[in-house]
């Protein structure tokens, strides 16, 4: 393992973590809205599965931002996350993708929501905005609150605005590594009946979409995660699964509509 470590004078209240697989392309944004804040009490792990495009440089040169560098091969994005959380040494715990950045201002509004957290609360849900491949439109934004009703028809919630304290992983146990897209949604379903969560209304971070056959695979796996942890009929996943098939084409197409009427 290569393990390089920046180490800070006071133990971190929150640690960020994001896995990395030659995110050459993007990382550079994510560094970049991370430098520009003030990170006092605030730790970036970056875990890399083997990067062999520009990844590892870049990561290498900001040793004023990231904390603790891993870089091993890894068997995805999952398996990247547990071993972040394994390295974490904040109270509070969250997931930000290589592709994704964070808003100005961001650490200040989560270091105050998580200092200002009440005891029992073990998850802060943060605002985020979706946007395109480009970043040029803001596809949707999330700010729904924790609701476990609704967490258990879909994921409802923007994941990486999200804070998640540390004794969840203690209590419940870390990612699924055998699935590629949906673990994040398996383990808010596992310790869904045990969340008392508060919400940051802010936009916290501006977040790439997949692709159409990202999307498609995301869904499928989150069928697999609904079926296993609550115990639905085939029938019942089956038709999950075309309703959220129908409300992805109908945004969409939403979204192809305003593109080219803003692009006029």
């Amino acid at each position: 393992m290569s393990d390089t470590a920046f180490t800070k004078s006071i133990k971190p209240l929150i640690s960020i973590i994001t896995s990395t697989y030659n995110a050459g392309k993007h990382l550079s944004d994510l560094i970049d809205s991370l430098r520009v804040q003030d990170r006092t009490g605030i730790e970036w792990i970056v875990v890399d599965g083997g990067s062999n495009d520009n990844t590892i440089a870049l990561a290498n040169d900001a040793p004023d931002v990231i904390d603790v560098l891993i870089s091993e091969p890894d068997r995805g994005i999952y398996d990247a996350w547990n071993k972040g959380v394994a390295a974490a040494k904040g109270d509070w715990i969250a997931f930000m993708g290589a592709d994704d950045y964070y808003l100005p201002n961001a650490m200040d509004i989560c270091r105050e929501a998580a200092l200002g957290a009440p005891s029992e609360i073990n998850m802060i849900v943060g605002t985020i905005h979706w946007v395109d491949a480009s970043d040029s439109h803001i596809v949707r934004t999330i700010a729904s609150p924790w609701d476990w009703q609704k967490m258990q028809k879909w994921m409802n919630i923007g994941h990486p605005g999200t804070l998640h304290h540390r004794t969840l992983f203690d209590r419940f146990g870390m990612f699924d590594i055998s699935f590629r897209s949906a673990s994040d949604y398996d383990f808010l379903l596992r310790v869904g009946p045990n969340i008392c969560a508060s919400f940051i209304a802010t936009p916290l971070a501006r977040v790439r979409i997949g692709g159409a056959s990202q999307q498609t695979q995301a869904l499928k796996e989150a069928q697999q995660v609904r079926r296993r942890n609550l115990r639905l009929s085939e029938f019942q996943v089956g038709m999950a699964y075309v309703i959220a098939l129908t409300k992805l084409a109908i945004r969409r197409r939403i979204q192809s509509l305003k593109n080219m009427m803003t692009s006029r």
